[in-house]
């Protein structure tokens, strides 16, 4: 019998070992004969290039893949078990930004350290960003909720910096290739050195296997058996952070895999921590290899970065395990990371905000910038201000509007504080859209639109498909929504990665350029926001109800997945009319309610009301902002709100934490 039950699982990895085996002996076979093989790796003659090719490059590029797929999918089930999220993996914490972020900024300003590569640079850079992490979350005691939303600041705020930078230095972009995630070798140092970096992570394993085994499960149970849940927690993610950043700092980011395998065994069926944390190494290890293996004996044009072909295998994977498979549900961890003590007089609070909002708006429309220095505007110049600058503040605060009550909804739908409209993969299905009319010039701006709601309604009409196969269940829509994104986005790295300077340009659209709408765009994207917004009312009782679990919202008399589905379509409907617009502004889907939570609103109506009015606030002073810092060159609004969002939140964040 479990011998029957391991079948599976063991015919899955012999599988991904015979491919392996065979893509690699049919690359190293182009080099160098195989009987010339075991000569070549032991003793390589000097004069001859297929030996030295297969010892300094085939070999050790196959012994990395392996190391890399084992570590990230370590560190990966370690943060989702002490955190109990599924959605957490070692570049939720950060690393992976503050690495990329380093080695941006090196290339710039300090390109001396980068002499001996740019390991050093990239494991400083990881270290500070875990170190960041780590600090904004001590006073909470490293609960799982602060400590996921710290790392989202974080990896939000430097993935912002390090765009902003690659838009003012375009030759940065070359870096999306080492972004993506890099296993090419020339010698045998890149292995050693990272397995000497991980040998000191075995021993701390094997012993918090079983006090993280039990942590995964409460707090409550983990104090009752002797355990320390604050120290367990942190020695854990610690763990996480070293192999994270040792890892991106060797071979740059590849996200996926600490996610995708710890995932897939799940769906077949391995729940027990400790069977999680001793397989995902073996199968993440497996996953690489083959990925890398593949994609590396395509007769490609140009380099495929092992981070993107590693989604473009595996999401396809995941996504038919979700499809086949389900798996039981545990109970959600609270998306309300803070408490206040009364929810008194929301209304006045709303109020508020919407005359915060308002002010905001008056001093976008009439302060300016030009040559000449600042101007002010008045009555005199009322048409023409809203003509120049109506549309774009409009259109901002409507997006943000849009894009702020559908990541509210799907954060009560999941159950997860990291979700946001960027998990349906919307955003991706539009930028898709958006890629292939930039590469088509006939289309124009209206075939580009037509293009990018065209990705937008495909992946909609997709997810909703595959949703209605699995019910609906929040932790399959999560699970789905990633899966279909990451493999957008491992396209979209790809051709960002190529250097095209068609696709440099849709750096802007897709950082939220609100200056790109039209009049017309901003009438139709602000009449929508208004029905959205109209409409939530007839949500409030599921939205109240639904995060309590399936059990008590059908004993409420709710219908499970028709709310479930209702609540999706709406959600997608209002990200895809915002993001073909103005392109994807997922921050303000995913900041935007913690914001509104942490201001202290908690019913659906009021909470999702004031994520509204603090995205839309911040797109205005974002937009603004974007308009007079640097005349007359134009910044994406949704950069700037990520520079603004994310250190409001920070203090937030360590404001509620200790109290």
């Amino acid at each position: 019998m479990t011998f029957r039950r391991h079948l599976p699982l063991i015919l899955l990895c012999l599988t991904l070992a015979a491919l392996a085996l065979a893509f690699a002996a049919r690359t190293a076979a182009l080099n160098l004969p195989p009987q010339e093989w075991l000569k070549a790796l032991s003793q390589p003659d000097p004069t001859r290039m297929g030996e030295l090719v297969f010892h300094y490059s085939l070999v050790p590029r196959l012994l990395l893949a392996l190391l890399v797929g084992a570590a990230l999918s370590l560190a990966g089930v370690l943060v989702q078990l002490v955190l109990r999220n599924p959605a957490a993996e070692p570049a939720t914490l950060g690393t992976s930004a503050g690495a990329f972020l380093a080695v941006s900024a090196a290339t710039i300003w300090a390109p001396g350290l980068l002499i001996g590569g740019k390991m050093l640079v990239a494991l400083a850079g990881s270290a500070i960003a875990g170190a960041l992490v780590l600090a904004l979350s001590w006073r909470a005691r490293l609960a799982p909720q602060v400590v996921l939303l710290a790392g989202l600041v974080v990896s939000l705020y430097a993935g912002a910096i390090n765009t902003f930078m690659i838009m003012l230095h375009g030759g940065l972009i070359k870096l999306f290739i080492w972004g993506s995630g890099s296993l090419a070798t020339q010698d045998w140092s890149t292995f050693n050195l990272l397995a000497l970096q991980l040998l000191p992570v075995v021993l701390p394993c094997l012993i918090l296997a079983r006090p993280i085994a039990i942590l995964s499960l409460s707090d409550e149970l983990a104090t009752g058996l002797g355990a320390n849940p604050w120290l367990v927690r942190g020695a854990a993610i610690a763990v996480a952070l070293w192999i994270a950043a040792a890892t991106v700092a060797a071979v740059g980011v590849i996200g996926f895999i600490g996610l995708a395998a710890p995932e897939i065994l799940r769906r077949m069926g391995y729940q027990r921590a400790e069977a999680q944390i001793l397989l995902a190494p073996l199968l993440g290890a497996l996953l690489l290899v083959v990925t890398d293996q593949i994609f590396l004996a395509l007769p490609t044009p140009t380099t495929i970065p092992a981070g993107a072909a590693t989604v473009l295998m595996g999401a396809p994977l995941l996504i038919w395990l979700i499809a086949r498979n389900r798996i039981a549900n545990r109970p959600p961890a609270p998306t309300l990371i803070a408490r206040t003590e009364d929810e008194a007089a929301p209304t006045r609070r709303l109020i508020w905000l919407l005359m915060a909002l308002g002010l905001l708006v008056l001093v976008a429309l009439f302060t300016g910038k030009g040559i000449g220095g600042w101007s002010f505007g008045g009555l005199s110049t009322l048409h023409e201000t809203f003509f120049w600058r109506g549309p774009r503040a409009l259109a901002a605060a409507s997006g943000a509007v849009m894009t702020a009550i559908a990541g509210g909804i799907i954060q009560r739908l999941t159950s997860n504080p990291l979700a946001s409209p960027e998990l349906l993969g919307i955003s991706s299905g539009a930028a898709c859209g958006a890629i292939v009319a930039a590469f088509v010039p006939s289309l124009g701006f209206l075939g580009g639109l037509g293009a990018s709601m065209a990705g937008a309604g495909l992946v909609l009409a997709w997810l909703m498909a595959l949703a209605w196969r699995t019910s609906f269940r929040p932790h399959d829509l999560f699970m789905l929504g990633i899966a279909i994104t990451t493999a957008f986005s491992a396209l979209v790295s790809l051709l960002l990665a190529s250097g095209d300077n068609r696709v440099f340009g849709l750096l802007r659209w897709m950082n939220g350029a609100t200056f790109l709408a039209t009049p017309m765009q901003a009438g139709i994207i602000a009449a929508t926001a208004l029905i959205g917004l109209a409409a939530l009312p007839l949500f409030r009782r599921w939205l109240a109800i639904l995060p309590l679990g399936p059990v008590v919202a059908r004993a409420l008399g709710v219908p499970v997945a028709r709310a479930r589905g209702s609540l999706l379509l709406y959600a997608s409907l209002l990200v895809a009319l915002s993001v073909t617009v103005i392109g994807p502004l997922s921050f303000v889907g995913l900041m935007a309610p913690h914001l509104a939570r942490l201001m202290g609103f908690r019913s659906p109506t009021a909470e999702l009301t004031a994520a509204a009015l603090s995205g839309a606030a911040l797109m205005v002073v974002a937009d603004w902002l974007g308009r007079v810092l640097m005349v007359p060159n134009q910044m994406p609004a949704g950069l700037l709100a990520t520079l603004i969002t994310a250190p409001l939140l920070a203090w937030l964040l360590l404001r509620r934490s200790s109290t």
